[in-house]
């Protein structure tokens, strides 16, 4: 396929030929500054190679659910943006989550979104449209459908809908309650890419403990096989606190994994936001970060080809091609409550302003010109006691700034 980068004038007469071929990316670099741009560009495939395919979609190959699959048009606007990136500095977000319900079934330990309740009325459709339709303009190749519980809401599947599948993979994060079959053959003649099932334990009683909730460990076993055999990708995502890691529990959750057809596993450190606002006791140590970096990149190796495990303590690490991550937050996406506000992510209740006064993309602008987001940094801010002394436990004002 031929990747073109039109909205670079600079770099018009450039084109990519991108070819999948025996599990492996072939990439040549054509025309004038061919010559210039042909290492880098290999560079930047050569960690796809690296990483290796978990699946594939209509030819493609499927790297991660968080970016879409290769070559496609979808990723040649992907790798438009990294290009102006990198010549230019300029800041475009790869990914929005959109929050399209505060409510919940379970009463999650660890949960985020209760800091998102509830300022104002739910956004409507129309409004979604128009955040999602924005964010998409401003170079957004991943919309991501968040909570509370995005199931609740009835018209998931019309909203699900507005994601122009030839410009950006959309994803939804759920607790696995109301995954049936028939739930998820409808997302996916809507166009849903996949969905991300939150599984806390690999022990069914513990995971139902944390999730406040009886028989959901069930409903993410269930719901992995309905969206599996519906077509969807399934990944499952966790959180690591410093007993998850002393514990050995991410081999036995990537194993599951395994077993059950997910295609990727992510691991969240335990952040004190939410319920978990004032126990930052809970951040992982520097040793237990370490191991978890080590353990992850080992169980990437182990399931090359059938499950790819990312941790956060790697992606805000400096080791290897991390240090080219780093935090997301602000950088690479942004966030949108149930409600409207505008947040650096989910996880960081640090409000820039509301989408139903301003447009996405003044507000990107609003959120990368503020002084904790101006540039790119590793550590996650809500992990960091100066950020959060500062900006969270202040209570400061930013829909200003």
């Amino acid at each position: 396929m031929r990747y073109e980068f039109p909205n670079l004038r600079l770099l018009k007469r450039l084109r990519l030929d991108v070819e999948g071929r025996d599990g492996r990316l072939v990439v040549r670099a054509r025309g004038m500054f061919a010559p210039l741009f042909r290492w880098a560009f290999s560079r930047f495939f050569d960690v796809y190679n690296y990483i290796g395919p978990v699946g594939s979609a209509n030819g493609s190959y499927v790297y991660t659910l968080y970016v879409p699959p290769i070559p496609s048009r979808m990723h040649a606007r992907h790798t438009e943006d990294f290009v102006r990136r990198w010549l230019f500095g300029t800041r475009i977000p790869l990914a929005v989550t959109i929050g399209v319900t505060d409510q919940c079934q379970c009463r999650c330990a660890h949960c985020s979104a209760i800091d998102g309740r509830r300022s104002g009325p739910l956004l409507s459709q129309d409004e979604l449209r128009r955040v999602i339709e924005q964010s998409v303009e401003l170079g957004v190749t991943n919309v991501t459908f968040t909570g509370g519980e995005p199931l609740l809401r009835p018209d998931l599947d019309a909203i699900v809908a507005m994601v122009p599948s030839d410009k950006a993979v959309s994803l939804v994060f759920t607790n696995g309650i109301g995954l049936t079959a028939a739930r998820a053959r409808q997302l996916k003649d809507a166009g849903l890419w996949g969905v991300q099932i939150s599984l806390d334990s690999p022990d069914p009683e513990e995971h139902d403990r944390l999730r406040g909730w009886a028989g959901c460990y069930e409903a993410v076993r269930d719901g992995a096989a309905a969206a599996r055999d519906a077509g969807l990708f399934v990944g499952l995502s966790t959180y690591a606190t410093n007993e998850f890691v002393r514990s050995g529990t991410l081999r036995r959750l990537a194993d599951l994994g395994v077993s059950w057809g997910a295609c990727e596993l992510t691991v969240f450190d335990a952040i004190p936001t939410g319920r978990l606002r004032n126990q930052t006791a809970l951040v992982l140590t520097p040793e237990n970060r370490e191991r978890l970096i080590r353990e992850g990149l080992e169980l990437r190796a182990a399931y090359r080809g059938r499950m790819h495990v990312v941790t956060q303590s790697w992606t805000n690490s400096r080791s290897g091609f991390a240090r080219f991550i780093g935090c997301l937050a602000g950088h690479y996406q942004f966030h949108v409550t149930a409600t409207g506000d505008v947040r650096p992510c989910d996880f960081t209740p640090l409000s820039i302003g509301s989408v139903r006064q301003s447009s996405v993309a003044d507000l990107w602008t609003r959120l990368t010109s503020h002084p904790a987001y101006r540039g790119h940094r590793h550590e996650c801010g809500m992990q960091c006691s100066s950020f959060r002394e500062k900006y969270i436990d202040a209570g400061v004002d930013t829909s200003s700034c």
